[in-house]
């Protein structure tokens, strides 16, 4: 079987792998500490290797940018950026990164703990859906983690299983975030830096697709903390139904389902697991396509994650503050297009109805005023007035479902002009999820 990533490392110096015999870093020793051991991973911009400190003797993770991209200041300066962020938050469920360096050959490195354990996209593979229970422990410190990082300004966008690294304590999940290197930091009043504008506004398509919120998809530049709650929302639908909410064979395919399509609730995908309505509405406001109905802060959803852990069914309501009409605003339902439409058709049987001949107003509003619905039972077919026929069918509203099959194609194209990725596999029998940047990967 092959090595999990993470497994423990030996003592001494691990003999490399077929696969490894010609990797250059492999023995050496970085900014004179750190001993590189073995290959663990590699993602769109690094590999990731196991190190010991040769002082200490502690094991460590060592990103190192990979050799095609030493050229690329924009990836030393998103590599730099990661260790930034993810240092500066200083919370237990984000991965700790503690040093930064350069390689003898001019590539950058950064140093972070060692995660013993596997990805949330390694664990939904194997056996998704999960429990209701775990699902929600999990989400619920992805929330806290991501909540601390949108206090420090942060937000990640780039939310997916293959960025939840999940290290075992006892018989618990216990959640690390991984991976902030296309991550936005926001100063207060809104002012960005030049450097900060060359890392996110280079005109490419950053995120995955499948957990993608509808205004990034859109390219949107005014984007916030909204995206990592999008992204959550989709991470937990996964986990509780084992499929992603939107799927085809392409990744435009699948931005066109995210800007265009309503995903079907949990448990009409899968009406087999029971999953609770309390538990089905949390998600589905955490998805909502307006960002303004949505969760306004990861804070919000955490508590209603930990309200359902609690057992109480009382949540995914948005909450009204005083003194907030925009809370009150976004709770409103939208009536105003059934009040419009009720007044059209008004309007137009009155104008029908006067023109017909021996008519007059008065009778033809007493015969065309709408009445609210009558629990009486309906008239026989013989007392129908043959002047107005029998009644029209009441249309039913038609709600776009799309569950394309869940084996789909191994290769998909990537949007003209994005910097995405394709890859050779089936990632959980959908589409991949663009670049492997997570750490640690296979």
């Amino acid at each position: 079987m092959p090595e999990r990533p993470g497994a423990a490392a030996p003592a001494t110096k691990a003999q490399p792998q077929s696969e490894e015999r010609f990797d250059s870093l492999l023995g050496i020793v970085l900014a004179g500490r750190y001993e590189v051991l073995r290959r663990i991973g590699e993602g769109g911009m690094g590999a990731v290797y196991e190190a010991k400190h040769t002082l200490i003797g502690k094991r460590v993770a060592v990103k190192v940018l990979l050799e095609k991209f030493v050229a690329q200041s924009d990836f030393v300066a998103r590599l730099l950026q990661e260790a930034r962020l993810a240092s500066s938050i200083g919370h237990e469920n984000i991965v700790d990164v503690t040093d930064f360096g350069t390689t003898d050959d001019g590539r950058s490195f950064v140093v972070m703990e060692f995660l013993d354990g596997e990805s949330l996209a390694e664990l939904a593979m194997r056996e998704a859906p999960l429990p209701i229970e775990r699902s929600l422990r999990i989400a619920r410190q992805v929330a806290s983690a991501l909540g601390a990082a949108h206090a420090k300004g942060i937000f990640h966008r780039d939310v997916k299983p293959e960025n939840i690294y999940l290290v075992q304590r006892g018989d618990t999940d216990f959640v690390k975030v991984v991976d902030f290197g296309i991550s936005k930091a926001v100063k207060p009043g809104g002012d960005e830096g030049p450097e900060t504008y060359r890392l996110t506004h280079t005109g490419l398509l950053l995120g995955t697709p499948l957990y993608m919120s509808p205004e990034q998809a859109r390219g949107s530049e005014d984007l916030d903390f909204r995206v990592d709650i999008w992204a959550l929302g989709v991470l937990l639908y996964e986990c509780l139904t084992g499929e992603v909410p939107f799927r085809a064979n392409n990744y435009l395919q699948i931005i066109s389902q995210v800007l265009t399509h309503e995903p079907m609730p949990p448990s009409q995908l899968r009406p087999e697991l029971g999953i609770p309505d309390a538990v089905e509405a949390v998600v589905m406001r955490a998805m909502e396509k307006d960002r303004t109905r949505r969760y306004q802060t990861m804070a919000e959803l955490e508590r209603d994650l930990e309200r359902l852990l609690a057992g109480d069914q009382n949540v995914g309501s948005p909450s009204v503050v005083e003194g907030d009409p925009q809370a009150v605003e976004r709770r409103a339902p939208r009536r105003w297009p059934l009040v419009l439409g009720a007044t059209v058709v008004l309007a137009g049987g009155v104008a029908l109805a006067i023109s017909r001949p021996g008519s007059s107003g008065a009778e033809v509003v007493a015969h065309e005023r709408p009445t609210l619905p009558s629990t009486a039972p309906p008239p026989p077919p013989s007392e129908i007035s043959a002047a107005t026929g029998p009644a029209a069918p009441t249309p039913q509203p038609h709600r776009a479902h799309v569950r394309p099959d869940r084996h789909v194609a191994k290769s998909v194209e990537p949007a003209a002009g994005g910097n995405l990725e394709t890859s050779e596999s089936v990632k959980r029998g959908v589409l991949p999820s663009g670049s492997r940047e997570a750490y640690p990967q296979k």
